[in-house]
């Protein structure tokens, strides 16, 4: 592509649809299911300005914000009509069909890809005008062939799970035509049952798995007895299916059977069995019914050795990641029903709540059955909040976690709804205890059952103190953006984490109240004495000058392998020599970032960022 200059313009993303994933994603996102098993990134294409501007001007239909075109401000200048500036970066080019059938008609869509074909990386199917035979019309747009596009998204309106003549034929083109050959997975997106289905062309990677498939597919007409055109749509999915998203709102009664069917056949059956599974607006009244479904038989299923026995508690083999979207997670009946016993091959289990005013949980966090069986599959666990009292469950039931986040829905960070503590000696109890864990992500806020201040470098300090620590090189990352921490309590706990790579920390309050003695006031007793005189502790802890040098001596040999530090906050005490002192501790350090900083404090740090690449011009600092 040119680089020659060119502006960005950020795109909406729609409220349900499009997941980040495959050449999209971002490089560090490990955390999403839907990345494609291909390479991150496609090769970039050099197009002619003309293309490059015409290819921009329907950019602004896209429903991907991660979807992007590389243009130049001369390439679109020279376009006859007038096109707005509008570039987003890092990805490979889009043909909307939608903009081209609303520009004109359908041979307006054949002209393009006769120009466009062999550029094409990813085809989008979105926003056909309302007067078109839908069904013709993209089936004969897949089969005009695309040889060089990966991804695929179509979106079309249907109340059944079940498809018409028209998907069953895009199915066939997308999979079993020469019109992809380079195809490696296609969404299809069904506005009224709100469902997302990925497909990836390459599910199955050998030839055992493909002709267990093939067993399955033999036995559904004895499951289901379905039509011809259904028993194509489930040999279609058992094929293909990798991924399914549901939303569970505004459910009216049809909605409400097609969707629990079509849940049902996931979990209580292997037809389609997708590995990961995502339910958004989800309710613990869902989750019940959907279970309550299953164990009752209440869709008739005939008992075959195809089908998990009514009233079995295994369900949902095959699937590996669950990510629930919740609206609450405790009502007068239960608890969140998921349990080891039901799903015993999860790898993953994502968990998030937004708690409204009204649903906050007076008596207790309550994860319900999650804690009543040892997973042994459970490599990865996000929660929307942690207590003093789950540490001990998540060592003892998921020894195995690799990834362990705590992630609270935006606002929700301090937790006030949750009784039950949260303290720092938690937090470093799951970064020294679970034997497996890689990744540690805190992003609550700690939780006292007092009410005194309480000097959290001192917290973390103790916690360290006691037995049994050991080293953890295997922790990689170390993010708690919610924690303040000194310079001691860092190096004290990096001490013990010799193998971080990207930490993420807040820097001390400057004007937090120290703990005082019993029977005397923390707050400054004369109008005219100095706000300072009660500041807990400076920047650099209560004995800086011997845990450096403990450090250093313990590092001595081989450096510690930092290399990214993000800073949550602003503190007077980061233009001290101090800082300097400490990030010379890291020779590896690469970048050093800051956020949640004041407009005021704009101008300290970038004061600080001038002393700090003079001292090191290797060193990146930015304000994030």
């Amino acid at each position: 592509m040119s680089t020659e200059p060119h502006t960005t313009m950020q795109m909406p993303s729609p409220d349900f649809g499009f997941v980040r994933d495959g050449p999209y994603a971002d490089a560090n996102d490990t955390d999403n299911p839907f990345r494609s098993p291909t390479e991150d990134r496609m090769p970039d294409v050099e197009l002619p300005r003309p293309h490059q501007a015409q290819l921009a001007r329907h950019v602004s239909l896209l429903r991907d914000k991660n979807l992007s075109f590389n243009v130049t401000r001369d390439a679109i200048a020279s376009t006859a009509e007038s096109v707005p500036d509008m570039v987003v970066e890092n990805c490979v080019p889009v043909f909307e069909v939608g903009y081209w059938m609303n520009f004109g008609n359908f041979s307006s869509v054949r002209q393009q890809h006769e120009q466009y074909k062999n550029h094409v990386r990813t085809l989008s199917v979105w926003n056909l005008p309302v007067e078109s035979a839908y069904g013709a019309d993209v089936a004969a747009c897949l089969s005009l062939g695309w040889p060089n596009a990966t991804h695929v998204s179509l979106e079309y309106s249907t109340w059944e799970p079940e498809p018409n003549k028209y998907s069953i034929s895009w199915h066939k083109i997308l999979c079993e035509s020469e019109a992809f050959p380079r195809l490696v997975d296609y969404r299809v997106w069904q506005m009224l049952p709100a469902r997302l289905e990925v497909f990836s062309v390459h599910k199955f990677k050998t030839v055992q798995e493909r002709n267990q498939a093939t067993d399955i597919i033999a036995q559904v007409p004895d499951l289901l007895a379905p039509t011809p055109a259904v028993q194509q749509f489930y040999e279609h999915r058992c094929r293909y299916l990798e991924h399914v998203v549901m939303s569970m709102d505004s459910m009216n009664k049809a909605e409400t059977y097609t969707k629990y069917k079509y849940l049902t056949l996931i979990l209580a059956t292997p037809v389609m069995a997708p590995r990961t599974l995502t339910i958004v607006n989800c309710r613990l009244k869902h989750v019940r019914a959907i279970l309550n479904c299953i164990d009752r038989n209440a869709l008739g299923l005939p008992t075959t050795q195809l089908q998990y026995q009514p009233g079995k508690l295994e369900l949902g083999k095959g699937l590996q990641h669950l990510h629930l979207k919740m609206t609450s997670l405790y009502d007068e009946l239960t608890g969140l029903p998921v349990s080891a016993a039901r799903l015993p091959d999860l790898t993953s289990l994502i968990i998030e709540h937004s708690p409204a005013l009204d649903n906050s949980l007076q008596d207790g966090e309550k994860f319900g059955q999650l804690w009543e069986l040892r997973w042994s599959s459970m490599k990865r666990l996000q929660l929307p909040f942690f207590s003093d009292q789950h540490a001990a469950l998540v060592v003892k039931f998921m020894p195995n976690l690799e990834i362990l986040s705590i992630m609270p829905a935006a606002g929700f960070e301090a937790g006030d709804e949750y009784p039950d503590a949260l303290s720092a000696s938690t937090v470093i109890k799951l970064a020294t205890q679970l034997q497996m864990l890689r990744h540690l992500e805190v992003r609550s806020m700690l939780r006292f059952k007092i009410k005194k201040p309480v000097n959290l470098g001192d917290q973390i300090t103790l916690a360290l103190k006691k037995p049994p620590l050991s080293s953890r090189p295997d922790v990689k990352l170390f993010a708690a953006p919610c924690i303040h921490m000194d310079f001691v309590s860092v190096v004290k706990l990096l001490t013990h984490l010799p193998g971080v790579e990207q930490l993420e920390l807040q820097l001390p309050d400057p004007y937090a109240i120290p703990p005082s003695a019993p029977g005397k006031s923390p707050m400054p007793q004369s109008p005219v004495e100095p706000r300072t005189q009660a500041v807990a502790h400076n920047l650099e802890g209560r004995t800086w000058a011997e845990e450096k040098v403990k450090f250093s001596e313990a590092f001595a040999d081989k450096p510690h392998p930092l290399q990214s530090m993000i800073v949550t906050g602003y503190h007077p005490d980061l233009h001290s020599a101090a800082v300097s002192e400490f990030l010379g501790l890291f020779p590896d350090l690469e970048s050093l970032a800051f956020t949640a900083i004041n407009r005021e404090d704009h101008a300290n740090i970038d004061q600080l960022a001038g002393v700090l690449t003079a001292l090191n011009p290797e060193l990146e600092v930015a304000i994030v």
